[in-house]
């Protein structure tokens, strides 16, 4: 991947606390719901409720897309982010939970104060492993996007 691409996503990343995540109901249709996320490189983690309506469409189908952009006031800064992902919801023993809850209280300190059962088994932490990113940057010309692919193990080409 390109280093200076990279370098502009992950500092999109940086720039973005929600992003709006797009999964697949039951019925076919779509449900796009706005959740805060921490990175870790170009991985992407949320905590919701174990109960929640995403958990139950990403059990379901793990293809999701997502999409995020920094806040701007005129047009030449607008960059932000759209991707496919798989979704994993990570196992409450795993190191790679431990890390995301890490990451989301540095991030959020003050959130964590309104879920009681914070760390608890009711609190589910989804990993977004994406196989590919449009990556929107204006100040490149109206409309300039990058798209990035991203080797995965569970995305066929």
């Amino acid at each position: 991947m390109n280093a200076i691409l990279e370098a502009v996503m992950l500092d999109i990343l940086d720039g973005c606390t929600e992003l709006s995540l797009a999964t697949l109901m039951a019925d076919g249709n779509t449900q796009s719901d706005v959740v805060c996320f921490v990175h870790h490189g170009l991985d992407i983690y949320f905590a919701t409720g174990r109960d929640s309506r995403k958990i139950a469409n990403i059990e379901r189908n793990a293809q999701v897309s997502f999409c995020l952009y920094k806040p701007y006031t005129k047009w030449p800064e607008i960059k932000g982010l759209s991707g496919h992902a798989f979704a994993e919801i990570l196992s409450d023993e795993s190191a790679e939970r431990s890390l995301a809850i890490q990451l989301l209280d540095a991030r959020f300190p003050d959130a964590w104060t309104r879920v009681p059962e914070h760390g608890s088994s009711r609190t589910t932490v989804v990993k977004l492993e994406s196989w590919a990113i449009k990556v929107l940057d204006y100040s490149r010309g109206f409309g300039h996007i990058d798209i990035v692919t991203i080797p995965s193990k569970r995305h066929r080409e």
